[in-house]
C-alpha cells in the first residue's frame, strides 16, 4: 500500500503528502488546538501549528513566504477542537493545492474558516459537550457500582479516546472532502461560493457580537408620573445596538487605524471606566 496520501488526481510534478504528514498535521491540532489560549486569537496559535507540516513540505527553502502562510492562520478562529478538525483538514488540502500553483488567495482560506468554525462548534458543542458525556459516564456508573475502579478507568479512557477518534475522522473526511472539492471551487462557481462564505462569516460574528458582548445603559430619567428606561427605547428601535458600534469602533480602529489589538483593549478599558463613573453603564 502507497504511503502516500494523493493531494489531486495524480499528476507527476504534483509535490503530495504522505500519511505520516497529514497524521501529523492532525494529531499537533487534536494536541494543541487550545495551547497559547487567549481571547485575542483564542484558537488560531492551535490552527498554525497543525498548519507546520503541510507549510514546511512546500516553503522550507523560503523563509518569506513560509511568514506568509503563518500570519494567513493566525487571525482569531475559535470552534469545537472535536468536529472543528474537519476545517482544519479542508484547509491542508487548500494548502497543498496552493502549493502546487493553484490560486487560493488567503481571504477565500479565511472566509472557508469563517464560514464554518460557527456551525461545527455548534454541533460539535452539542455532542462532545451534552451528548456523548453523559452516555459514557452512565456507563462508568454502572460499571463502579460495588466500589469497582473499573468506572473510572472506562470514563477517562472513553472521554478521552471517542475525541480522538471522532476529531481524527472528521480531519480526515475535510481533508478527503476539500481535496475533491478544491478543483470545483476553482472554477466559475468559487466567486459565488466565496460571497457566500462571506456572508455566513459576517452572520456568525453578528451572531456572537449579540450574544456575548454585553453592554447596557442602566440611567434612567425618573420623573413625577414615568420612567424612562433609555435601554429600552434602544432594543425597541434596534436591539443590542450598542454592541453593534462597540465592536464596528473595535473593527475601525484595528483595521483603518492600524490599532494593536493590546491598545484597543486599553481603548475599551478607558470607556468602560468612563462610563461606569459616569453611571451611564
Amino acid at each position: 500500500m502507497s504511503e502516500k496520501v494523493e493531494t489531486v488526481k495524480a499528476e507527476d510534478n504534483k509535490v503530495t503528502l504522505t500519511k505520516q504528514e497529514v497524521n501529523k498535521s492532525w494529531w499537533i491540532w487534536f494536541k494543541y488546538c487550545l495551547t497559547v489560549f487567549g481571547y485575542e486569537r483564542l484558537q488560531a496559535p492551535g490552527f498554525t501549528l497543525s498548519m507546520l507540516p503541510i507549510l514546511k513540505k512546500f516553503y522550507s527553502k523560503d523563509p518569506d513566504k513560509m511568514v506568509a502562510r503563518l500570519k494567513c492562520h493566525s487571525v482569531f478562529y475559535n470552534t469545537n477542537p472535536v468536529f472543528g478538525a474537519m476545517v482544519n483538514g479542508i484547509v491542508a488540502s487548500m494548502e497543498v493545492e496552493r502549493g502546487n500553483g493553484a490560486k487560493i488567495t488567503d481571504e477565500f482560506i479565511n472566509s472557508i474558516k469563517v464560514g464554518l468554525m460557527g456551525p461545527l462548534a455548534g454541533i460539535g458543542d452539542a455532542v462532545t459537550q451534552a451528548t456523548l458525556p453523559p452516555i459514557i459516564l452512565s456507563i462508568a456508573i454502572g460499571l463502579s457500582s460495588g466500589g469497582s475502579p473499573l468506572g473510572a478507568v472506562f470514563a477517562v479512557l472513553g472521554l478521552y479516546l471517542s475525541q480522538m477518534a471522532l476529531s481524527r475522522l472528521f480531519y480526515m473526511q475535510g481533508y478527503k472532502s476539500g481535496r475533491e472539492a478544491v478543483s470545483k471551487l476553482l472554477g466559475k462557481q468559487m466567486t459565488k461560493i466565496q460571497d457566500a462564505m462571506s456572508v455566513l462569516g459576517l452572520t456568525v460574528v453578528g451572531a456572537i457580537t449579540a450574544s456575548y458582548v454585553n453592554l447596557t445603559i442602566t440611567t434612567q430619567y425618573v420623573s413625577e408620573y414615568s420612567t424612562i428606561n433609555f435601554q429600552e427605547i434602544l432594543d425597541g428601535i434596534f436591539p443590542k445596538l450598542i454592541p453593534m458600534c462597540l465592536v464596528l469602533l473595535g473593527y475601525y480602529l484595528l483595521k483603518k487605524k492600524k490599532m494593536s489589538a493590546v491598545k484597543l483593549i486599553g481603548v475599551y478599558l478607558v470607556i468602560a471606566i468612563v462610563l461606569g463613573v459616569l453611571g451611564i453603564v
